[in-house]
């Protein structure tokens, strides 16, 4: 989710912070279990969702989501707390840093195509 005030990070301790997000149930698509990690961690409703890419990390298989929402993000199930990252104010896992520059990268790409 990216706001006027940067992209919705989640985090269980308040020193790192990751993307919202989870496996998949099973028999639970990706895009499912996207939207049903998101309303959990964050209580959001998801409006529109967009498949953007898939990333491979260090230990795991990333399928990224764009996901529009209504209401207001308050911390839920296991998140403790929730904040916004723009570049630099939080300290973020590897995984989430590498998915953010993708794709701030692929902004980027399709700004310059336009």
């Amino acid at each position: 989710m990216n706001t006027l005030r940067g992209i919705l990070v989640v985090s269980h301790d308040n020193r790192t912070f990751y993307l919202p997000g989870g496996g998949a149930e099973k028999g639970e698509s990706q895009k499912t279990a996207a939207i049903r990690e998101l309303k959990e961690e964050t209580s959001l409703e998801t409006v529109a969702c967009r498949f953007l890419f898939e990333y491979e990390s260090f230990n795991d298989n990333h399928e990224v989501f764009l996901i529009e929402t209504c209401g207001v993000a308050k911390p839920s199930s296991e998140i403790k707390y929730i904040d916004y990252f723009n570049g630099s104010n939080l300290k973020v896992s590897h995984a989430t840093w590498e998915i953010l520059q993708v794709y701030n990268a692929t902004k980027v790409t399709k700004k310059k195509m336009a």
